[in-house]
């Protein structure tokens, strides 16, 4: 679904990493968990996580067009990853 709409050009993808385990553990996990068709950078200082209130792993934070900001700590189901999208839209 993510992929989807990604390609459709609707979703830009980027993973943010804490990235204190390094580069290399950032794209061995990213393979593993078959999330390497994105972009994926390392906040090392933790600014990104903390710009968008994110405080763990997994999260999924999701930024409209327009400056709609929607996010939610935890695993996202696809129907629930739409639903994400969905509500940064609406800006609920």
């Amino acid at each position: 679904m993510v992929a989807g709409m990604a390609e459709n050009g609707e979703l830009t993808v980027i993973g943010v990493s804490s990235g204190v385990d390094g580069f290399e553990a950032i794209a061995t996990t990213a393979q593993q968990l078959h999330i390497d068709g994105f972009a994926h950078i390392a906040d090392m200082d933790g600014s990104v996580w903390a710009a968008f209130g994110v405080f763990g792993q997994p999260a999924s934070v999701v930024v409209t067009s327009n400056g709609n900001v929607t996010g939610h700590m935890g695993d996202l189901d696809a129907d629930g990853f739409a639903d994400l999208v969905e509500r940064a839209r609406l800006g609920t």
